[in-house]
């Protein structure tokens, strides 16, 4: 008989036939492999979302990971610099990252597809840390963006709010670092080497890139084995007794930004699909929580 690439169950009427043990063998293993071929062409978007990553993690376990060597990062918030093998995907934050050094810096670069976490870095930002001596204990941080005002109740397309948030996302705070490194400063300034961007792809994912000198830092990390660095998804403060059902009805209210200034322009929370789901659900206390990541790195050398 011709073999076919029918499942078995389409022969199971033929169940009661004398062949029907030998049908089930003949058609047993392609069955199998159309559903395995099958179950692959499910599970390629999972794969693309999470981007290829080579590592998939749930924080770091005290491990200590080797830093990748790599030039020519212009940090713009545009990630088509940074292979796919170089990112790690952390679940609980729902985050991909990368952490690279060339001769002279660290980069980082963060890619958020999940935008409920995007709406919590618009409004909390994200704060890298350091620590030279490899313990899960800030010496040194960046915090960019640092956060700004949310306004409610006008709704914009997603292309305009992207481009009202990077309006307001224009500071970063950095702490810890050697003297006349330390405090605010305007993302496009240059002072000091520090550098921060964020910005959305065309497919709506938001990308966060940064970069610290190495002699931004007190002492010579370059020399730490290992060099702990600290990913934060900043939470929202919680809060006060009394305003929790205006924030779960209205988002998150209005929050101060950055060093208790309001920035100039307002945040709409509407248009952005998942952001009202987490409004609206279970998720809404998650926005009061930090997401850390740690990754304990031996800084990379040219070769």
């Amino acid at each position: 008989m011709k073999k076919s690439y029918l499942c078995w169950n389409s022969y199971a009427k033929h169940s009661r036939d004398s062949n029907a043990s030998g049908i089930i063998r003949q058609f047993k293993r392609p069955c199998l492999m159309q559903m395995r071929l099958f179950t692959l062409i499910l599970a390629f978007p999972v794969m693309i979302s999470y981007g290829f990553t080579r590592n998939s993690d749930h924080g770091d376990k005290g491990k200590k990971y080797p830093s990748s060597y790599k030039e020519g990062i212009t940090v713009n918030g545009n990630s088509q610099e940074w292979e796919n093998s170089l990112f790690s995907y952390n679940k609980p934050a729902l985050v991909n990252y990368a952490i690279v050094n060339d001769s002279n810096a660290i980069y980082i670069c963060i890619r958020i597809a999940d935008e409920a976490v995007q709406m919590k870095v618009v409004r909390n930002g994200i704060e890298l840390r350091f620590n030279s001596k490899g313990k899960k204990k800030a010496e040194a941080t960046l915090h960019y963006p640092i956060g700004g005002r949310m306004n409610q109740g006008v709704q914009h397309d997603r292309k305009t709010m992207h481009l009202m948030y990077l309006l307001q996302m224009q500071d970063m705070e950095s702490s810890g670092f050697k003297n006349g490194v330390n405090g605010f400063q305007n993302i496009k300034s240059g002072r000091n080497g520090l550098a921060a961007a964020v910005n959305w792809d065309s497919a709506g994912v938001m990308v966060y890139e940064a970069r610290i000198p190495f002699n931004a830092f007190a002492e010579d990390v370059r020399a730490a084995n290992p060099l702990a660095v600290g990913i934060v998804i900043k939470g929202a403060p919680k809060p006060k007794e009394g305003q929790g059902e205006r924030m779960q009805e209205g988002g998150s209210g209005d929050m101060q930004g950055g060093h208790g200034q309001d920035h100039p322009g307002g945040m709409h929370q509407n248009g952005m699909g998942r952001e009202g789901q987490m409004q609206g659900s279970g998720e809404n206390m998650k926005m009061y929580e930090d997401d850390e990541i740690w990754r304990s790195i031996a800084v990379a050398k040219k070769e």
